[in-house]
């Protein structure tokens, strides 16, 4: 068992029309102290990480928090799930001394409407004040909404509601989405293909204002009722535990499915109700990879909050040092933010799918980055989508001694005054995702319509307010006849920023692995030796084709200056990605390049390669990075 609910009574103070948990009365036996603690225990005993204190409405117990403290004295991570509505600053302050550290608030909808559906008049401004009393505590707070026909019209203002509940520069990150099967009243479940657009519209909302969507696993439709083109891999978290999932029926359409065998199918309950539903099976190996969860989402998160990396800064001057490295390398920590993204490029390897970690997480990893002598870079997912990257930043800036760097698609950061926060707080250094000279190209690469217009003033605006801008281009199939004219764009109106180049890399199963994708080497050169000739000519500095997000030094044009005095890789940075052909036998400079991708071999061959048999010639460039990409 990795996370464990565990019921502290039944009774609710709100009486939401769809709801079937809710009594009119407890049993005695069930709700005393010692019961809830010996559920607790049992909990703990079967192995549970996480306890989740729910009901009924918890905070109508007077020993709310001796219950908090006992599954916590356990050596767990503590939830608790309410409606808000009996919490004020003070009790919000006991239960985070007692060891809470989430809170999951029942929202479902936006508006006093809402108070007829609970019947609960003045709930609604209840559960707003308990929530901003949460907040301003200091947890981690998640909303949780339930997608029924009476709360269907009042979703759409959910979003924007949370995101103006900001307090003390925290604000909601997640919204968990329930889909009702069962109710006391029937008229209220929907079938689950106007539930599906239901989630999509309410999933675009909570984009347009930074909060991540996700389905309750045990409440949510399977992806396959979602219309074939539709995004949605963030939505879920899938782990092959969920295939025996009681009360769960499979159809004929299950059989051709590639996930059938972590996706529980079809709860029965919803057949006997409605008929069944128009299934397209998932048949894309990377939808099936994207919608894959290894380990549970506080498993995830802790392996891939912090990706160490190492940086290579060449010396602009051009001065050999030891061994002729023309440079140094500087250990590097990534630390994600949130995972969560405004953008949804195929390519990126990133698990988009998963919830933030929490605040203590991200402090932590920033502080021990720090004491460890790092270079400390914010990314995510899309960094400027926390509200509490100001707080990271200057924090980041006081424990390290390197600049702080942040990774972002700028999009946010087309407001001035974010910037302007970020750069009072210490940022210094930004490296920006743009992939396209132009909307049509950027755009389609991204699916995210209209974010390229705003990625271009946030640049703007990171430049005139000082931050050291670098570009960063993934070469893919979309735009590789786009580098002469993306040059062109940045010596035009950037013409201090650097462009940072890349190859597309199938570098996690995240990717897909197929030419649709990623191109041959060889397409792929004939454009890229005429954007670096036009850098040279504009004076545009380029780098990144050394590293390992890069290609195999043998294809590097010549007198590109990528090809500088580098030093040795270490053994084992690779993690085992790369692997040598047998075409660069005899290269002078095998020790320096990586070789080429496992993945990349598997998909094209290796018969591009071509081992070079005289020493590179040596010169300055702005930096390579070594991390995995």
């Amino acid at each position: 068992m990795r996370v464990a609910k565990v019921l502290t009574h039944l009774r609710c103070n709100q009486a939401c029309s769809y709801c079937g948990i809710r009594r009119a009365a407890d049993e005695p036996r069930f709700i005393r102290a010692d019961a809830v603690r010996e559920r607790i225990d049992a909990a703990l005993a079967e192995g549970a990480r996480e306890v989740v204190l729910s009901g009924g409405e918890p905070t109508m117990r007077g020993d709310l928090e001796a219950l908090v403290a006992h599954a916590r004295a356990g050596g767990v991570d503590v939830t608790l799930e309410t409606n808000a509505t009996l919490i004020d600053p003070a009790r919000a302050a006991t239960l985070v001394a007692a060891g809470l550290g989430r809170a999951r608030v029942n929202l479902a909808g936006w508006g006093e409407g809402l108070d007829e559906i609970t019947r609960d008049p003045g709930g609604f401004a209840a559960t707003c004040r308990g929530l901003s009393a949460l907040l301003g505590a200091g947890l981690t707070v998640d909303v949780s909404t339930a997608i029924v026909r009476s709360t269907r019209s009042l979703l759409a203002a959910l979003p924007a509601g949370l995101a103006g509940l900001s307090t003390a520069g925290r604000a909601v990150q997640t919204l968990w989405v329930v889909v009702p099967v069962t109710s006391p009243d029937p008229d209220e479940l929907l079938p689950w293909d106007e539930a599906a657009r239901a989630i999509l519209e309410l999933d675009a909302a909570a984009d347009d204002h930074a909060i991540g969507l996700k389905l309750v696993p045990e409440h949510a439709p399977p992806p396959c009722i979602f219309p074939p083109r539709a995004r949605i891999a963030h939505l879920y978290s899938l782990g092959p535990g969920a295939a025996s999932r009681p009360g769960h029926l499979r159809l004929d359409a299950c059989k051709s499915c590639r996930v059938v065998d972590r996706c529980p199918g079809f709860s029965a309950e919803y057949l006997a109700r409605f008929p069944p539903p128009v299934a397209t099976p998932v048949a894309e190996e990377r939808m099936r990879r994207r919608l894959s969860l290894i380990g549970t989402p506080a498993e995830q998160i802790a392996r891939e909050l912090v990706t160490p990396n190492r940086v290579f800064i060449a010396n602009p001057a051009g001065d050999e040092g030891p061994g002729g490295v023309n440079g140094a390398v500087q250990e590097e920590a990534i630390v994600r933010v949130n995972f969560h993204c405004n953008q949804r490029c195929d390519f990126c390897f990133v698990s988009t799918h998963l919830p933030p970690a929490g605040d203590a997480a991200v402090r932590a990893a920033i502080i021990q980055a720090g004491e460890q002598g790092r270079r400390i870079t914010l990314s995510g997912g899309e960094p400027t989508l926390n509200s509490r990257l100001p707080e990271y930043v200057r924090l980041a800036r006081d424990v390290s001694k390197y600049p702080v760097e942040l990774q972002t698609n700028a999009i946010r950061l087309d407001d001035e005054e974010l910037v302007k926060r970020l750069v009072a707080a210490g940022l210094s250094e930004a490296s920006v995702s743009l992939h396209g000279s132009c909307a049509e190209i950027s755009d389609a690469i991204t699916v995210a319509p209209g974010t390229f217009v705003r990625t271009v003033v946030g640049i703007d605006n990171l430049v005139r307010h000082g931050v050291a801008t670098r570009l960063m281009f993934v070469i893919c199939e979309k735009n590789r006849d786009d580098l002469v004219p993306f040059v062109r764009l940045v010596a035009s109106r950037w013409p201090r920023v650097s462009v940072g180049l890349s190859f597309v890399a199938p570098s996690t199963d995240l990717v897909p692995r197929d030419a649709q994708m990623i191109p041959r080497y060889t397409g792929v050169l004939p454009g890229l030796g005429l954007a670096l000739s036009e850098a040279r000519e504009l004076g545009v500095l380029t780098h990144g084709l050394d590293s390992m997000c890069g290609i195999p030094l043998c294809l590097i044009p010549e007198g590109s200056k990528e090809l500088q005095a580098l030093p040795e890789n270490p053994d084992g940075f690779d993690q085992g990605a790369f692997t040598y052909a047998p075409e660069c036998d005899g290269c002078t400079l095998m020790g320096r390049c990586w070789g080429i991708r496992r993945t990349y071999a598997e998909l094209h061959g290796t018969d591009e390669l071509r081992a070079r048999r005289a020493p590179a010639t040596p010169s300055a460039a702005p930096s390579a990075a070594l991390s995995t990409c």
